[in-house]
Parts: structure tokens; C-alpha cells; sequence
């Protein structure tokens, strides 16, 4: 075969085993967005962080009614905890994916990518 078109396929065949690696931490990054408090599911969103943050800076702090992620209401006791709670979260997944995407991005053969 052309050496052309070895590396064409060498090249092709590193970008699409990255593409997909990064599609991989992503979702990993998705699911772990998932905060379970009272039965309710909620998925962290800035959305979420900001309309909490919202509620607490209009002095709302206790039984504070929420929408889930299934549209479910659900009333929060404390959101001044929700809210730590939920930051924690965040940061900690966000951490852990950007750490993960670097570690994919530092890569460059298809072997090391594979391998993580």
C-alpha cells in the first residue's frame, strides 16, 4: 500500500478513536451529574446552581419547593445544604472530567488513547 495512504489511515484511524474517547468521558461526565436527595432526582445544571443561588439570595432558605428532573415537585428543607451539596458535586465531576480529557488530549497514538 502507498505510504500515503497508510498514514492517511493512521491518521483517520488516531482521529476517530480520540473523537470517541472523548464522546466516552463526556457521558461519564453526564451520568455522574445526577444528585439524588428525598427521593427526588435532580440533574446538576448551571440552571440548577443559579436559580438555587437565586432562591438563597432572596432569603428563602427553608422548605423551598424544587422541580425535579422527572418535573416532580419536591420540597428542599435546607437549601443553603442543597446548594453546597450540589456545588460539591459539581466541581468534583468537572474535576475529575477535565483531568481525564487532558490525559486523552496529551496523547498520541491510538495505543495510549485505548489504553486509558
Amino acid at each position: 500500500m502507498d505510504e500515503r495512504i497508510e498514514k492517511a489511515f493512521s491518521v483517520a484511524n488516531y482521529m476517530a478513536t480520540l473523537s470517541n474517547q472523548r464522546r466516552i468521558i463526556f457521558e461519564e461526565y453526564d451520568q455522574k451529574l445526577f444528585y439524588y436527595v428525598k427521593g427526588a432526582t435532580f440533574k446538576i445544571t448551571p440552571e440548577l446552581i443559579n436559580l438555587t443561588k437565586t432562591i438563597l439570595d432572596l432569603g428563602h432558605t427553608s422548605d423551598v419547593p424544587f422541580l425535579d428532573a422527572n418535573n416532580y415537585p419536591v420540597v428542599i428543607p435546607d437549601v443553603q445544604e442543597f446548594f453546597d451539596n450540589i456545588i460539591s458535586v459539581h466541581f468534583e465531576v468537572l474535576n475529575e472530567y477535565t483531568e481525564k480529557f487532558n490525559e486523552i488530549k496529551s496523547k498520541r497514538k491510538v495505543s495510549d488513547i485505548v489504553e486509558l
